[in-house]
């Protein structure tokens, strides 16, 4: 027989005669062939206080400082190790599945600026800041910056914070002075510096039931409220002042600050700041992605280019796609002027901020959906340019554990058009990022077996400000992947030894290229079915002689090969397979 070359993964396709293959697992696809995936290796010192929910690398002319955000605090990292640079009092974030506040993060000059989307949008001045503080009043969940203005979306405005006495409620009912609220309004409570209220929780946003002119009661939902389903709530023993904060949510609202001042944000027509409601039945924001002329902005189900055209207008909004957008908002990630992101019939691409294209159809689309768990704000995504690949982290089958770790990886090399998978990494969150000089082979040491690293030590992978795949594992810390190989798995597609007629394989000899012998170690499964609709067998691993041969005895009509790899390879293209007739059955 000829030699079998591994082909892209096409898991969405059937196994026999698929041109691919329906399972490629822990390595980087090249134009020919497969190539190992490092592992991931913790290189931060300490630990972030809580769940990983933001990173971010900032550029400037002393190099690149990598800032982290979990659900509560900001870090800014020095060496190898984050130091807690949050506003005085920290953050609230939400943490229950399918809400999570992630950070969005971007940078303005030497301003560093970021928002979760409940707290206000926050800046600090790498020059001159110490600490992180209010940049403005209002929240947003989504950052940019285009041109000389800072973009916001998803914006959160509020209105001035009403006082109530805690000691006067009764039957549930808080007594505020032609208070104005309607059934349905959302406001904020805030403890006021005493002990929150039973069943309230300070900071957290409740909802409006109106009882009277000058009465309230709240709700833990919309419907909730609608429906009349009170919090049950308690006066308190003295006389404490609480305060409820009516917020406005504009989820469809981009707001932009003045041009070259990020302080500035009340519209102006001399200034330039403004914002635009993008009204339609598309859903909310869930993206922006910023540019050098232009930003693309995601709804769940549109996608937006905005250009700047000065006054008075400033910025032109026209629609790029309709009833496509993003289906989750972590999954939108972007290199040079492409863009790539989920939506909700599978992922694509949009290059140049007009031309859109499928990427995930036939190959992983329906595999992904299959595999993703119901956590769908748990998924995250980076651009590792390095290596020219697109990576989604996710929770999929398999993942023990808490419901805040991800144990899947789905990689696009986007210079060749071809996915792979990664498994066995439990990752909270992953983003670009970049590290200090390994100068010196202490630092080094952090990495591992120093024989298993998959550069040598001059290479320039190892330098200061490298931008790379990066994130945080299940112990909250900082790392790259950086590491030796993980363990890697091709299947080759299903074939017929002879045609229509059964075969046995006798000798298999996959087709990789390693450093050396010793760093590496290969196997190959027989797996195999006599009909099309019986289920697989799958045989003993035969591992690789000295010879390079995998000598076997493996008898059917249909053969599948898995070959599984332990150690560094640099490529890994095929097997040549020996298989003789065996005679029909």
């Amino acid at each position: 027989m000829p030699d079998i070359q591994f082909g892209q993964l096409q898991a969405d396709l059937p196994s026999y005669e698929n041109t691919g293959a329906i399972q490629v697992d822990n390595v980087i696809p090249l134009q020919v062939g497969y190539k190992s995936f490092p592992s991931f290796h913790p290189l931060s010192s300490n630990a972030l206080t809580n769940n990983a929910t933001g990173l971010f690398s900032s550029i400037s002319e002393d190099g690149t400082t990598n800032y982290a955000g979990d659900q509560g605090k900001l870090y800014r990292m020095s060496g190898l190790a984050f130091s807690d640079i949050s506003k005085s009092g920290g953050y609230f974030s939400k943490t229950t599945e399918g809400s999570r506040d992630f950070w969005s993060f971007t940078q303005f000059g030497d301003n560093i600026i970021c928002s979760n989307g409940t707290d206000p949008i926050q800046k600090i001045n790498e020059t001159t800041d110490t600490l992180f503080s209010d940049l403005v009043t209002f929240t947003a969940k989504y950052l940019g910056v285009v041109r000389d203005f800072v973009f916001s979306g998803f914006v959160t405005e509020y209105e001035a914070k009403k006082d109530f006495d805690s000691n006067a409620i009764s039957s549930n009912e808080i007594t505020i002075t032609a208070h104005g609220y309607l059934t349905g309004d959302t406001v904020v409570y805030d403890k006021n510096g005493n002990t929150a209220l039973t069943n309230l929780v300070d900071k957290a946003t409740y909802y409006i039931i109106k009882i009277g002119a000058n009465t309230i009661k709240l709700a833990t939902t919309n419907l909730n409220a609608v429906a009349g389903t009170a919090i049950t709530l308690t006066a308190t023993g003295g006389v404490e002042t609480h305060k409820l904060e009516k917020s406005l949510i504009h989820n469809q609202r981009i707001k932009w600050s003045a041009i070259n001042d990020s302080s500035d944000w009340t519209p102006s027509g001399d200034t330039q700041s403004g914002y635009q409601d993008i009204v339609g039945s598309h859903g909310s924001v869930k993206a922006i992605v910023g540019g050098e002329s232009y930003a693309v902005i995601f709804m769940e189900r549109a996608i937006y280019r905005m250009d700047y055209v000065g006054t008075p207008l400033i910025f032109q909004f026209s629609k790029v796609a309709d009833n496509i957008g993003a289906f989750i908002p972590k999954s939108v990630v972007s290199f040079g002027s492409d863009i790539f992101f989920l939506a909700q019939d599978g992922f694509y691409k949009l290059s140049g901020g007009d031309t859109l294209a499928p990427i995930g159809n036939g190959k992983v689309d329906d595999f992904f959906f299959n595999d993703l768990s119901s956590d769908l704000d748990g998924v995250s995504s980076a651009i590792d340019p390095n290596n020219s690949i697109a990576v989604w982290s996710y929770r999929g089958a398999g993942a023990e554990g808490t419901s805040d770790v991800n144990n899947k990886l789905l990689i696009y090399n986007y210079s060749v058009d071809k996915w792979s998978t990664g498994s066995g990494l439990d990752m909270q969150f992953i983003s670009s990022g970049s590290q200090e000089a390994f100068d010196t082979l202490e630092k080094l040491d952090v990495l591992g077996n120093l024989d298993a690293l998959p550069k040598t030590l001059d290479s320039y992978y190892y330098s200061s400000g490298v931008y790379g795949l990066a994130g945080f594992n299940s112990e909250k810390k900082f790392g790259k992947f950086l590491g030796g190989s993980l363990s890697a798995t091709i299947d080759t597609t299903e074939f017929q030894g002879a045609k229509d007629s059964r075969s046995a394989i006798t000798n298999v000899r996959p087709i990789v290229d390693a450093k050396t012998s010793s760093a590496i170690t290969v196997e190959v499964t027989p797996i195999t079915r006599n009909t099309q609709v019986e289920s697989i067998t799958i045989g003993s691993p035969v591992s690789i002689q000295s010879s390079g041969d995998c000598p076997m005895r493996s008898s059917s009509r249909y053969h599948r090969l898995r070959v599984k790899t332990t150690g560094n390879f640099l490529t890994m293209s095929g097997v040549d397979v020996t298989a003789k007739p065996t005679g029909k059955r």
